[in-house]
C-alpha cells in the first residue's frame, strides 16, 4: 500500500524553502490631512475645492495602503468589491484589490452621483445615476485610482490596484508585517491618500526577518 505524505511534508511543498517575514513601521510626524481633504489633481477640471472649515481629526494610517513590490511574486486571486455611495460620501474611501477585480459603486443617496476618475491606471466615467442603482468597473491594471463624483467636489475615495499578495493597511499605530516573504530584493510602497507614494528599498534574508521604517513626508504647507 502506497504511504500517504505527511501533513508537514504538504506544507512544505507549498512554502518557499528560503522565506523571511518584513516587520515595518510607516511613521508620519503629524497630521497632513488638516487642510486638505482632496488632491489637487481635482482642480485640473477646473473645479475649485471648498475650504476646509478648520482642522480634519482623521487618523493618517487609516489613510495608508503599504504593499511589497519586485521579485517573483504569484499575483493575488481577483476579488469583488463595493464601494458604496452614501450621505455624499463614498464608503469605504480607501481600497485595496488585486489586478483584475471588479468594483461595485452602488447609489444609497436619494440624489443622482456621477462617479468617474481620471487616472492614468484607470479612467472611467459612469455617467449620471440615481438611488438603488449601481456600476461597476474592472481594474485590469496595478496603480492608484482617485475617484470622485462630478456633482459633489467634496467626494474623493482611492483604489490601490496591486498585483503584490503582500498589500493591505497598517495598524492605528502605523505599524504592519508580511511573513513568509521569498527571500530577495524588494521595493516597499506606500501610499497616503494625500501625501503619495513613498518607496524605500529592502532585501529579505533567506529566514528570519528584515525590520524596516517608511517616512511619509508631512510638510505639505509650501
Amino acid at each position: 500500500m502506497r504511504a500517504l505524505p505527511s501533513i508537514a511534508a504538504l506544507i512544505v511543498s507549498v512554502l518557499p524553502l528560503c522565506a523571511g517575514d518584513i516587520r515595518g513601521q510607516v511613521v508620519i510626524a503629524r497630521g497632513i490631512s488638516k487642510r486638505t481633504l482632496a488632491p489637487t489633481i481635482y482642480n485640473l477640471r477646473g473645479t475649485v475645492l471648498p475650504a476646509a472649515a478648520g482642522p480634519v481629526n482623521v487618523n493618517e494610517y487609516a489613510r495608508t495602503v503599504v504593499m511589497l513590490d519586485g521579485g517573483k511574486l504569484p499575483p493575488p486571486q481577483p476579488v469583488t468589491a463595493v464601494v458604496e455611495q452614501r450621505d455624499t460620501r463614498f464608503e469605504p474611501d480607501l481600497l485595496v484589490v488585486p489586478v483584475g477585480s471588479t468594483v461595485q459603486f452602488p447609489n444609497f443617496d436619494p440624489i443622482f452621483h456621477n462617479v468617474f476618475s481620471l487616472s492614468a491606471a484607470q479612467s472611467f466615467d459612469l455617467g449620471f445615476y440615481a438611488r438603488t442603482q449601481t456600476r461597476s468597473v474592472k481594474f485590469s491594471h496595478p496603480g492608484v485610482v482617485q475617484v470622485y463624483c462630478h456633482i459633489h467636489s467634496h467626494m474623493y475615495a482611492g483604489i490601490v490596484v496591486t498585483a503584490s499578495p503582500f498589500s493591505g493597511r497598517p495598524a492605528d499605530d502605523g505599524s504592519f508585517s508580511f511573513a513568509n516573504v521569498p527571500a530577495g530584493h524588494y521595493r516597499l510602497v506606500a501610499w497616503h491618500k494625500i501625501a503619495g507614494l513613498h518607496k524605500v528599498e529592502l532585501d529579505v534574508p533567506e529566514s528570519g526577518a528584515v525590520t524596516v521604517k517608511i517616512r511619509v513626508p508631512v510638510d505639505l504647507e509650501q
